[in-house]
């Protein structure tokens, strides 16, 4: 299927935009972006008011969680939290959504049902099982040391627990095993997580170092969940490719990240709308005064991030299903307005979630998130401009249409 879409404001994914653009699609991929006078004239032609690449979610889980009472998520039986997962991926491509980057979760099989056509949803380049160590962010404190082990032999748990050089290595070739596109990683204890704290460092420099090595050596790049600045020193040394959250983020690891091309996924939207329902009983106790202090810390570690030019890209760090008590699929676009609202100019706000989307998956990053010949035809028609109201894109009645792969959704 070949035609041409025609463009008041057409808007590229890399800081550009073009007044009275146009895209030509031939099958699956975008033959020509650019002015109209220049475009190939074609008989089928659309006429929008703004065209942008599809979006990218950068840090999202799709484990069909119902509530954060993770021994009882846990427990649900893996058939319910895929098929919640399948729904919540249909719902987030029509969001505007083309693509997610799944750091742990269910991500490889949706995929694989999403590639088969029995599912609708975006692409997706997921983790497998996020790696932590034992007694870290990716365990569940409460339960039995026998539980956990005993949860982690099912190859569908969203996380495995890797302890030593050896274990690490092992822990990477079973998730690339598995067809992960991306490796994660938790260099720092987290908020959910009942005993550790945020701020301290997780896994040794040896084992991050091995983990880095081994993925890199398949061309997979490494996500690392990092709060505290020790942990993210010892990781960003390591080389890892991405750093999630970033709570701690001093002067002297932003100059880091920037001289690396290390991205930061800041996930500023769980944050927000997590502290908005702290007296919820959704909220667990123990994590409160936690969500307390990274919230305002990370508020600051973000505008630094801003000033200092790091590259970001956007993420959410949503997790929950249609039935949840907390932040669901499909209300991804809200990290853009938080973004601006931190002191990101709209523009640079779509950059993170259009151009810069790929340049989180390192050596496999696809052609995709800009409006240019040869890439992805994962496209957004809106009735309005998002540069005048980045809110827009939260709402899909402001879409014309969503087209992924050249066809609409």
């Amino acid at each position: 299927m070949s035609y041409r879409i025609d463009a008041e404001n057409l808007i590229l994914g890399n800081g550009e935009l073009i007044t009275d653009g146009a895209v030509v699609i031939d099958g699956s991929t975008i033959s020509y972006a650019g002015g109209q006078e220049e475009a190939p004239v074609h008989d089928n032609t659309i006429q929008t008011n703004t065209l942008m690449p599809g979006m990218w979610e950068c840090h999202g889980h799709l484990i069909g969680a119902k509530t954060l009472d993770f021994e009882k998520e846990l427990m649900t039986p893996h058939m319910v939290h895929g098929m919640r997962a399948l729904e919540d991926a249909r719902i987030t491509l029509q969001a505007g959504f083309t693509s997610i980057r799944e750091v742990g979760g269910y991500g490889i099989y949706v995929n694989r049902a999403i590639q088969e056509g029995t599912s609708i949803g975006p692409r997706i380049y997921a983790a497998g099982a996020a790696l932590s160590m034992t007694g870290g962010h990716g365990d569940i404190h409460a339960l039995p040391f026998e539980m956990m082990q005993l949860s982690m032999e099912d190859d569908a748990q969203w996380f495995e627990h890797v302890d030593g050089v050896a274990s690490c290595l092992k822990g990477v070739r079973k998730q690339l095993r598995k067809g992960a596109e991306v490796i994660k990683i938790m260099v720092s204890g987290g908020v959910l997580s009942e005993i550790d704290h945020p701020i301290h460092q997780q896994f040794s420099f040896d084992e991050v170092k091995t983990i880095v090595d081994e993925a890199h050596r398949a061309e997979v790049a490494v996500a690392a969940h990092c709060h505290g600045a020790p942990g993210m020193q010892n990781a960003l040394n390591a080389g890892v490719d991405t750093i999630e959250h970033g709570t701690y983020l001093n002067a002297e690891l932003a100059d880091q990240m920037v001289e690396q091309g290390t991205v930061l996924i800041p996930t500023r939207q769980i944050i927000e709308e997590s502290m908005a329902m702290l007296d919820s009983p959704a909220i667990p106790e123990f994590a409160k005064e936690k969500m307390r202090v990274t919230a305002k810390h990370h508020a600051e570690a973000l505008k630094l991030a801003i000033r200092k030019g790091v590259t970001i890209a956007c993420g959410t760090d949503i997790a929950g299903s249609q039935l949840a008590q907390f932040v669901k699929w499909g209300t991804n676009a809200r990290e853009l307005e938080w973004l601006v609202k931190f002191g990101m100019d709209p523009m640079d706000a779509l950059v993170t979630a259009t151009g810069n989307g790929p340049k989180t998956l390192g050596g496999r990053a696809p052609q995709s998130g800009l409006l240019r010949a040869g890439y992805d035809a994962d496209l957004l028609l809106l009735k309005s401009n998002p540069l005048d109201d980045i809110t827009i894109l939260q709402d899909n009645a402001n879409f014309q249409a969503v087209v992924k792969s050249g066809s609409t959704i």
